[in-house]
């Protein structure tokens, strides 16, 4: 099984996935005459996920093809990535997608990439 994003498949069954924890949204307040401060919990905000592997396509146009696919994806819109061992983020938005030189490695064509996702909360 390969990932996918919203059934836009990422042809590496083998890439790095680096899922940074959630953060917390604090904000303290003080006052005049109150020793301290107030502490006011906002909850859990969203968390990144990065996502770095490499694309192959047999020829340099069905390569760009599928980067373009991806690059419309950061659309503000929430999506899924399914990973080949089961698991399965949900709510993502696309923050950045990133590709290194187009490589000719014979019989297909290559690049470097790197999603990082925004994991909504």
């Amino acid at each position: 099984m390969k990932a996918a994003i919203d059934e836009i498949l990422v042809d590496d069954e083998i890439f790095e996935l680096e899922i940074k924890s959630q953060q917390r949204k604090v904000v303290q307040r003080s006052s005049m005459g109150l020793d301290g401060q107030i502490s006011i919990d906002l909850g859990l905000r969203g968390r990144k996920l990065i996502q770095k592997g490499e694309l192959k396509a047999k020829s340099k146009a069905e390569l760009q093809k599928r980067i373009n696919e991806i690059n419309e994806m950061i659309d503000g819109e929430l999506h899924s990535l399914k990973c080949p061992d089961g698991r399965i983020f949900n709510n993502l938005l696309i923050d950045e997608f990133l590709t290194g030189t187009i490589v000719n490695s014979g019989a297909h064509q290559s690049c470097n990439y790197q999603i990082v996702y925004i994991q909504q909360g």
